[in-house]
């Protein structure tokens, strides 16, 4: 039977300097709220949504209960728990709608995904995790219920690394401390494996996380570049029973090939 990704958090990301008068805290707070809920969390209670924020529960009332009065969220059927409504589906569809990265390659990821078992994903960095926003599933056997909406921690998946890689050493390295939460008492292990990962990555085109994340799965993924040069999509592929070899000589390189047409493609878009 599948298991349920590691639980979450949602906190709420403090602003650069705290006499930042353009960053609006409260908008902040509620976007926070509205990020508590994916594939896993399709239903929450306020004092669940506080300990996931980390915010007052007489806050969280206050702020779920605009975003109810906006159609943000709605209340579930039968339950004193609360939804996504629609308004946030529209925005959400709109945004999926308004790129073909997405579908450029999910012929390609359901191919890999086929010929291995395996789950592709293509995310995108949201706060401290990646965002699934495409996924092909093969016949192989799953771990995680994962699916798109679904977020994976940045400092510990395949996917995370990659997007850690592509950054330049200094923002890495302070990337990884915001992080650090998510690493537990594995910080030492886990900064060795994202400088080792970098190195891959600059080498290999792809990065590879062998059971950091969870210890039956492995795990291989690669980032694309905006025109500035920044990490702007991750594409990855994993699974409990693939083995390291395979990884390395056969699906690494297709990821690598994967991330790199995106790339292409991103420095063909008008500004």
């Amino acid at each position: 039977m599948a298991a349920s990704a590691p639980k979450k958090t949602a906190a709420v990301r403090k602003p650069k300097s705290a006499t930042d008068r353009q960053f609006v805290t409260a908008l902040a707070r509620g976007m926070s709220v509205l990020r508590c809920f994916d594939a896993l969390h399709t239903q929450l209670g306020t004092t669940e949504i506080a300990h996931m924020t980390k915010l007052p529960q007489p806050t969280v009332w206050r702020l779920c209960y605009t975003l109810q009065q906006l159609g943000y969220l709605v209340q579930a059927p039968d339950s004193d728990k609360l939804r996504i409504g629609m308004s946030v589906l529209g925005l959400g569809q709109y945004a999926l709608n308004s790129t073909d990265i997405g579908e450029m390659i999910l012929p390609e990821m359901m191919q890999l995904a086929k010929q291995t078992g395996a789950a592709v994903s293509l995310g995108i960095v949201d706060q401290d995790d990646i965002l699934i926003v495409k996924r092909a599933q093969g016949d192989g056997h799953l771990l995680f219920n994962l699916s798109v909406g679904s977020r994976l921690p940045i400092a510990t998946t395949s996917a995370g690394w990659a997007y850690l890689a592509g950054l330049p050493s200094r923002t890495r390295e302070e990337t990884l401390q915001k992080l650090r939460y998510q690493a537990g008492n594995r910080w030492t292990a886990l900064r060795t494996a994202v400088e080792a990962a970098a190195t891959n990555m600059e080498t290999n085109g792809f990065v590879f996380n062998e059971g950091f994340y969870h210890p039956d799965v492995n795990a291989v993924a690669a980032a694309s570049f905006d025109k500035q040069g920044k990490p702007q999509y991750v594409v990855s592929c994993g699974g409990p029973n693939l083995k390291p070899k395979l990884l390395r000589e056969e699906i690494g390189p297709r990821i690598g090939r994967l991330a790199r047409k995106i790339t292409v493609a991103l420095a063909g878009r008008p500004n």
